[in-house]
């Protein structure tokens, strides 16, 4: 089996974090797969619902077997790479975007090599959902993982409540 649908686990978390409306267009679209080509540590988001993570983010190593999803580390890789599905949706250019900025970050810093995934994280709900809006979509993706991270490891930071109502309203730009 190269690809499968999510399993009812995962599908519990992706409505659990992403809501109804979005989590449950998430969860029949997303297909989920191992990662076999390239760098096999890191996980993929494809066009088309396409999500491929390493062998050790399932459970025995197993396509077979869900995600391990009480691991903080492979909840929060999962709820990023869902967001570049979500991102992709509304029109972002997640691929073109992302490759831009990977590339970019290999320029060293005098000529604007950055981390593509680095943020700066406001104090207030407020100031996080600005920065959520104004960020690009790899800093996107990376907020929304912190904050499921934290969530999986029982550390719910209130700051992040306005991002979770925008996420889970589809909201990933300001109107």
């Amino acid at each position: 089996m190269l690809w499968r649908r999510l399993l009812p686990a995962e599908q519990g978390f992706v409505l659990q974090h992403f809501g109804a409306q979005q989590g449950g267009w998430l969860a029949q679209q997303v297909r989920l797969g191992l990662r076999r080509v390239g760098d096999t540590r890191r996980a993929l988001c494809l066009n088309g619902g396409w999500l491929s993570f390493p062998r050790a983010c399932y459970g025995g190593a197993s396509l077979q077997a869900p995600l391990r999803l009480d691991h903080a580390a492979v909840a929060g890789l999962f709820a990023h790479e869902l967001l570049h599905q979500l991102q992709r949706s509304q029109g972002l250019p997640v691929t073109r975007q992302a490759v831009a900025l990977h590339a970019r970050q290999l320029l060293p810093g005098w000529l604007g090599g950055r981390d593509p995934y680095a943020y700066r994280a406001g104090h207030s709900a407020r100031e996080r959902l600005r920065q959520f809006w104004q960020a690009q979509v790899e800093q996107q993706a990376q907020m929304w993982q912190d904050h499921v991270q934290a969530l999986v490891a029982g550390r719910p930071d209130p700051a992040w409540a306005g991002v979770a109502r925008a996420v889970q309203a589809g909201r990933l730009r300001r109107r």
